[in-house]
């Protein structure tokens, strides 16, 4: 089911001043600017991941990779050129042969921050828009991405996907936020209900990349003890889906937040509302108190499931309504760490 026919009675904005209000940045640079101070406040430290790293660059994040790091992992026999300060004189009082002594080596890690601003994205009820509350939840992670000296980078995924360059330093949360804060495209009315990752331009069925690809791009792309937050309302959630996802909850520490809407769980109460059904061209009046609370229990129902699937890959899970602070997040992923 999709809201479009309530939102856009919601927000009486029409042609022209509609589709400019949705054609700015999301956030702007005041905005983001507010966000980094309201975030100061808010954030700790990423918590340590129990992923190995397989990064290039050495950093603080246990690895498998062998060399001079802090971690004793086991003794080999010597070999011409070994350090002498490495030779385990212990071993090699009791065998009469010499070892050299090898050490996990720590290797910085870095976080990659999937941002889903897809048209069922580009909905809001409550205080801001989906697309935007998603943004200030990559926002969030972003700014402990910086707290923690970690790398981070992004893929922003709407009509195409884009990745960003990878971004370090004092200044990667506002280079990333930069990055994300595009212009959001309007809802077309043309939309092709028989498919909701599709739409009608110019004659033209254009369709939306699907998260399953995406997922399939990052399994490949990923380096094993990387992060990976997942931003989305998940609306084309499938099995292969929740198969890709728990494959990159074996080798990456997957987070995800879950944008939704209070409209999408319960309705309000306006006349003359009609759902329109994404699989067919069918529409649902819904007139009356028992017709809205048919919606609620089937609403909850839905996403409650579906949530359910997601926390079953081993990933961490959390949830943000657009009217939420960020607060609501913060408290979810510090008692979920903690």
């Amino acid at each position: 089911m999709r809201l479009f026919s309530w939102f856009k009675r919601r927000y009486p904005l029409s042609g022209s001043a509609f589709d400019k209000r949705l054609a700015q940045p999301l956030l702007s640079d005041q905005q983001i600017h507010q966000l980094q101070q309201d975030l100061e406040g808010l954030t700790l430290n990423f918590p340590a991941s129990t992923h190995f790293s397989e990064a290039l660059r050495q950093g603080e994040q246990a690895s498998r990779f062998m060399g001079s790091g802090l971690e004793y992992e086991e003794s080999r026999p010597y070999q011409p050129g070994d350090e002498v300060r490495r030779i385990n004189w212990r071993l090699m009082a009791k065998t009469g042969q010499a070892y050299t002594k090898l050490y996990q080596e720590e290797r910085q890690q870095s976080v990659f921050i999937l941002l889903d601003q897809r048209n069922s994205m580009r909905f809001g009820t409550r205080v801001r828009l989906k697309a935007e509350q998603a943004l200030r939840a990559a926002g969030y992670f972003a700014w402990l991405a910086e707290k923690s000296a970690l790398p981070v980078e992004g893929a922003y995924l709407a009509e195409n996907l884009q990745f960003t360059p990878s971004f370090e330093g004092r200044s990667s949360f506002l280079e990333l936020m930069h990055r994300f804060s595009q212009s959001c495209p309007p809802l077309s009315s043309k939309i092709n209900l028989r498919s909701a990752a599709s739409k009608v331009t110019s004659g033209h069925t254009f369709v939306e990349p699907s998260l399953d690809d995406v997922l399939m791009d990052l399994l490949h792309r990923l380096l094993p003890g990387s992060r990976l937050i997942v931003v989305s309302d998940f609306h084309d959630l499938t099995d292969t889906t929740l198969r890709l996802l728990t494959e990159l909850q074996h080798r990456v520490s997957v987070k995800a937040v879950w944008i939704e809407d209070q409209a999408e769980r319960s309705l309000p109460s306006v006349s003359g509302m009609r759902l329109y059904s994404s699989m067919t061209d069918q529409a649902y009046e819904l007139g009356d108190a028992s017709q809205l609370e048919d919606y609620r229990l089937w609403a909850e129902h839905y996403f409650e499931s579906r949530q359910q699937k997601l926390r079953q890959t081993g990933m961490r899970l959390y949830s943000l309504a657009t009217h939420q602070s960020l607060e609501a997040l913060a408290a979810q992923v510090e008692q979920s760490d903690g």
